[in-house]
């Protein structure tokens, strides 16, 4: 029975959106920064790289580790605990001095981020069960937001309160985020009461169902598109459409930028669709047109390419959401959100190092060290870092 929105349930929401903003600042609030950094102490192309690949396995890692902590502590000590790794994480490499906190302070936001990826399915569908289209698509949406704000005031940031501001600011995110979740754990005289209870089976009977699997799967290749095009993209449009540099940025961020208005619609719309698989359907002729177009016509009207690649991904928002329509409780939709996110996120960290494999192994030259830099340097001038 569906109720509304706000009917005693306003401090939950509050907690939910504010929850979803923390969820991508510690990954894209760092990048634009580096070569400010680099001035204060040296950062190079393997701490660089370091720090790109740590967003998918702390990720992975998390989707393993969330679920069994969660079942032990219960969803609200859980998000408290995330949310507070998150803001440590922020201070550690606001405050580093070296490459090494700089990492440390980014795993633990980032494991911190990574457990909020998994509860937050199952946190939609113990506080408003009857409105999980409408909620997943609210959370999601400003999860795209704190994925697209820190990286456009990072450097401006960055000139007024030094790059250290501009990482510690995020911090007063954190903390307003967790002050609704206190509330809720003070209000609440049980609201850690294991999500469900312990069953050594639970896991086998993921890997035998179908539906666990293709929810995987349809996370998984949207996750390796996503990682796979942030990390290429610039690359390869430059080397077989023909761009510059410039246009190369703005075509990721054209390809980013799609990631907004799927997530606001895709959770509703499927909430209300008999058959999820046209939407599949779609996504992949998106995928096959927009590679196809890549590889055939790669200097016709590039921007149509990214577009219709950047519109494969609307499989994210889609496989969100299913996780809770496909399950029947919050314990379920915990652990179909392990399940899943587990093969997004171990394919992603995969897919960037074997692309850039295969990119060396074509024919044509690899970019230089120069040429990459120029990338980098036209992203940090331009603000068009996004969130991989």
């Amino acid at each position: 029975m569906t109720r509304p929105l706000f009917a005693g349930r306003v401090l939950f929401f509050v907690a939910l959106i504010l929850f979803a903003a923390n969820l991508r600042t510690a990954v894209t609030g760092l990048a634009p920064l580096i070569p400010i950094i680099r001035e204060t102490y040296p950062l190079d192309t393997f701490a660089v790289a370091l720090l790109g690949a740590l967003a998918p396995i702390c990720f992975a890692i998390a989707s393993f580790s969330a679920p069994p902590i969660s079942r032990r502590l219960g969803l609200t000590v859980t998000s408290i605990s995330a949310i507070l790794l998150i803001l440590v994480g922020h201070l550690i490499r606001a405050s580093s001095g070296e490459w090494m906190m700089l990492a440390i302070g980014t795993l633990l936001a980032l494991l911190g981020t990574g457990a909020g990826n998994i509860i937050m399915p199952p946190l939609v569908k113990k506080y408003f069960p009857d409105r999980i289209g409408l909620m997943t698509s609210l959370y999601m949406s400003v999860v795209v937001l704190s994925a697209t704000i820190p990286p456009l005031i990072a450097v401006q940031s960055s000139d007024v309160l030094g790059w250290r501001g501009a990482l510690a600011q995020w911090t007063a995110l954190a903390v307003i985020a967790v002050i609704p979740w206190l509330l809720i754990l003070r209000r609440d005289r049980n609201p850690d009461a294991p999500v469900a209870p312990k069953s050594t089976h639970a896991p086998l009977k993921l890997v035998r169902s179908p539906t666990a699997w293709a929810i995987g799967i349809v996370f998984g290749v949207s996750s390796v598109t996503g990682y796979a095009m942030f990390a290429w993209m610039p690359a390869i449009m430059v080397d077989v459409s023909h761009v510059d540099l410039a246009q190369a940025g703005a075509l990721v961020a054209l390809f980013a930028f799609l990631g907004g208005p799927f997530a606001l619609v895709i959770p509703v719309v499927t909430q209300h669709l008999k058959h999820v698989d046209r939407l599949i359907h779609v996504a992949t002729a998106c995928f096959v047109v927009g590679y196809g177009g890549l590889l055939f016509f790669p200097t016709f009207q590039p921007w149509i390419w990214a577009v219709i690649i950047g519109s494969g991904p609307l499989l994210f928002p889609l496989a969100m959401v299913l996780i809770n329509l496909r399950t029947e409780s919050q314990a379920a939709s915990l652990q179909l959100s392990g399940f899943a996110q587990a093969i997004a996120y171990v394919s992603a960290s995969l897919a960037p190092p074997l692309m850039g494999l295969s990119y060396e192994l074509k024919d044509t030259p690899s970019p230089t060290a120069a040429q990459v830099q120029q990338v980098a340097d036209v992203f940090r001038h331009h603000n068009l870092t996004v969130d991989a």
